[in-house]
């Protein structure tokens, strides 16, 4: 007899729970012992996991699901080991299911206890799974897949629709997207039922899905890049409606209009493409023309009064003269939507 040991990780949440619920249904619907971290380092937890996973015999079969296992590790080395040794000493006989939910904006770079947790879990045996979400353009395609997994119909373009609705066609990096293919899931669901034998159509998710595509800071910036006031505001007011921090919205304003400025200064005194690269680019060819693109857009004396828009309205807000969302939507319509003059 041998254990039974999963890490499924990524960003994928609704992937990452169909992974596990796979798990017990494999084991004959074995019963589930959920575990969370309450706090980082939490090693009470991880003792409870021990416990709970050892006491097989005694109790009969059930997976024990620990999830965030590298929150409850922490940033602490008996965290650390007591994770790693759960994997090692899991006795024959029991079931284990890690599951790692990742911030999107982070899961390319896993942290190295990631990485050793999934070498510890491999050597004794087990399985390991990566679940990313759907990026820009898959989403749609993920829907229909899953449609037809699930025995629904659905058209093509309603399936686009659904997908945009969602997130689907967001390509900033700083979008959280673990939760986009459980709400397709749940809205698939719920369309079927109002199609009935028919196909979904787009009118269906018209009517019957919410637009709850994710709020972005980049969006805001790249906006501005491309000198676009009204994507900017509609940028702006999802962030704020999604509870993004005002000042960590002006201070990305803050940094992409210096870096504006920096590119346009430079390009007037004809600086060579290297030096734009390292200096604006972060040793990036592809940003710098990107900034440097984007900073031809405007007029030196328009960024200039832009950036000092934003210190003025970023002084008010902590003398506490103005609300902060007041400060940075009078800034964006002053600033950018009002397309002022300038001399």
């Amino acid at each position: 007899m041998t254990a039974t040991l999963l890490l499924a990780h990524g960003d994928d949440a609704f992937a990452i729970s169909r992974t596990i619920a796979e798990l017990a249904t494999s084991l004959g619907d074995a019963d589930r012992v959920d575990l969370a971290p309450e706090r980082s380092p939490d090693e009470a937890v991880l003792d409870r996991a021990r416990l709970e996973a050892a006491s097989v015999g005694l109790f009969g079969a059930h997976v024990v699901v620990l999830r965030q296992p590298l929150r409850a590790a922490g940033r602490s080395l008996a965290g650390e080991e007591k994770l790693l040794a759960l994997v090692r000493d899991l006795p024959d006989g029991a079931a284990l299911a890690l599951a790692e939910e990742r911030p999107s904006r982070d899961v390319a770079k896993p942290p190295a206890l990631l990485r050793r947790l999934e070498e510890a879990v491999r050597e004794r045996g087990g399985s390991v799974v990566e679940h990313r979400a759907p990026r820009r353009a898959e989403l749609a395609g993920w829907a229909r897949r899953h449609a037809s997994s699930l025995g629904i119909l659905i058209e093509e373009r309603a399936a686009s629709l659904l997908a945009e609705r969602v997130g689907g066609a967001i390509w900033e990096t700083d979008v959280e997207r673990g939760e986009q293919t459980r709400v397709i899931d749940s809205e698939l669901r719920k369309l079927a039922s109002y199609a009935g034998e028919r196909p979904i159509a787009v009118q269906d998710v018209e009517l019957l899905t919410a637009d709850t595509r994710p709020a972005s800071v980049f969006a805001i910036t790249n906006a501005l890049d491309r000198r676009e006031p009204a994507a900017a505001a509609s940028a702006l007011r999802r962030a704020v409606e999604d509870g993004q921090p005002v000042l960590r919205i002006m201070a990305s304003l803050q940094g992409r209009i210096s870096d504006l400025i920096v590119a346009r200064d430079l390009v007037d005194h004809g600086v060579p493409p290297n030096e734009l690269t390292r200096l604006v680019g972060r040793g990036n060819a592809r940003i710098a023309e990107r900034v440097v693109e984007a900073a031809r857009r405007y007029r030196p004396i328009e960024l200039e009064r832009m950036l000092r828009g934003l210190f003025e309205a970023d002084l008010a807000i902590k003398r506490n003269d103005i609300d902060p969302e007041a400060a940075v939507t009078a800034w964006l319509g002053e600033q950018v939507l009002a397309g002022r003059t300038v001399g």
